[in-house]
């Protein structure tokens, strides 16, 4: 199967039924800022790359793009709210892999500046260890100082039996040597008493279903419809489905919406509920990268950090 006919494969399954026009916002349907960002959006654009798709055709970047933006159109990244999965964000999952996940959810917190500033996600694995993406630890560590007082935190979201937990960070404690993940420390423990499960073998095909949890933020280079995607509410933890587009070693791509500050954020199985990867990169609305839990299992001191396999 090719890159163009996968792509009309994908959007048919993310739609689930639907027409792309419900997806796509009309201005009639809309007002204000909502009607100023769906003019720019092309629904037609994507209506005609779709008939183009099926007659043989080939597309022109444009109509790449607005196909990749009707699959995240169907299925956004939902709000967590106390700490429960949206159910539009996971439908058809097996109930007892939505309570694996859902009992994870409080071990993953937004990272970023004790002033209530986030700019990246990252999870438990321990009492008090974290994992990450190497590129936020670095930058941790270019502010030597300000980690040494407390000023880099992990925020843990307040649910139904918790308070907030704000945890200071107070080191790096190791970085994989070829892949973007770290593991950082924190200066008391987090809310899950072992943290969250990792697969050891991660048993992953192109086109399963994976649900990426984090934090993204806002950025100014996404295009406008994105604001309206988010209902311009960012920084708060969210569950994005998608799909793997492909596995290169300790590497996974996937079609999951994210935005800066996803950087950490764990890949679910969505049929198992064990995380997969750690969301390390992406070009929007295009491929995302992840590493592979593969790669942290493979290192004997990385493996250690970790409380609980699957």
């Amino acid at each position: 199967m090719d890159e163009t006919s996968g792509l009309l494969e994908r959007l048919k399954r993310a739609l689930g039924g639907r027409s792309l026009e419900e997806v796509f916002p009309t201005p009639r349907a809309l007002v204000g800022f909502e009607a100023a960002v769906a003019s720019s959006v092309d629904g037609v654009l994507a209506q005609r790359a779709v008939e183009k798709l099926r007659a043989g055709g080939r597309l022109l970047p444009a109509e790449m793009e607005a196909l990749e933006e009707g699959i995240r159109r169907a299925r956004p990244a939902l709000r967590i709210e106390k700490e429960r999965l949206p159910f539009l964000a996971s439908p058809g999952l097996d109930d007892a892999v939505r309570i694996v996940i859902e009992a994870s959810l409080p071990g993953i917190a937004s990272v970023g500046w004790s002033w209530n500033i986030p700019w990246a996600t990252a999870f438990q694995v321990a009492p008090r260890v974290l994992v990450t993406c190497a590129h936020v630890a670095e930058r941790l560590l270019q502010d030597n100082e300000a980690l040494a007082r407390g000023h880099f935190v992990a925020r843990f979201d307040a649910d139904e039996h918790r308070e907030e937990r704000v945890v200071p960070i107070t080191g790096v404690l190791a970085r994989h040597p070829l892949e973007d993940v770290a593991f950082l420390e924190m200066a008391s423990d987090g809310p899950l008493e072992q943290g969250l499960r990792l697969a050891r073998e991660p048993w992953l095909s192109r086109d399963g279903r994976v649900l990426g949890v984090g934090y993204p933020i806002y950025s100014d280079g996404n295009p406008p419809w994105v604001d309206a995607l988010f209902e311009n509410v960012y920084a708060v933890k969210r569950a994005s489905p998608g799909e793997v587009l492909g596995v290169e070693c300790a590497r996974l791509f996937h079609d999951c919406t994210t935005l800066p500050g996803n950087s950490g954020s764990p890949l679910f199985d969505l049929r198992t509920g064990l995380v997969v990867g750690i969301h390390a990169a992406g070009q929007f609305a295009w491929r995302n990268t992840a590493v592979s839990t593969r790669a942290i299992h493979e290192v004997a001191q990385l493996r250690s950090f970790v409380a609980t396999w699957g």
